[in-house]
């Protein structure tokens, strides 16, 4: 199902690497941004291609999206490096903004979710 995610004002949610978040924001989407990998991960899968141009900001609420593309991290051969990709883009973005972030210690925590 396709959804147009929106704004308050109505306009289309813009990818966050477009944004520039204050910190309290930045500080929620990451929240936002490892619980959902940790559900993923919990599932066992990972997005295989999670970046800043993945990931919508839609005022408070982080979405991501191309999930469709996501990858079974038990069952691929590859697969947790495809998490491990995950971890380094996320946190080097959230690093780029002053929020840093261990993607070693992250992949170690979804890879705990995943078994």
């Amino acid at each position: 199902m396709l959804e147009l995610i929106t704004l308050a004002d109505g306009t289309a949610a813009p990818r966050l690497a477009q944004t520039r978040p204050d910190p309290a924001r930045l500080a929620s989407y990451w929240e936002q941004l490892t619980h959902a990998m940790a559900v993923m991960a919990g599932m066992g899968v990972t997005h295989g291609d999670l970046s800043a141009y993945n990931l919508l900001a839609a005022d408070d609420r982080l979405v991501i999206i191309d999930v469709p593309q996501a990858v079974d991290i038990v069952a691929n051969p590859q697969g947790l490096n495809f998490l491990a990709r995950d971890c380094r883009n996320a946190c080097a973005w959230f690093r780029s903004r002053g929020w840093d972030r261990d993607p070693d210690q992250l992949l170690a925590e979804l890879v705990a979710q995943a078994w």
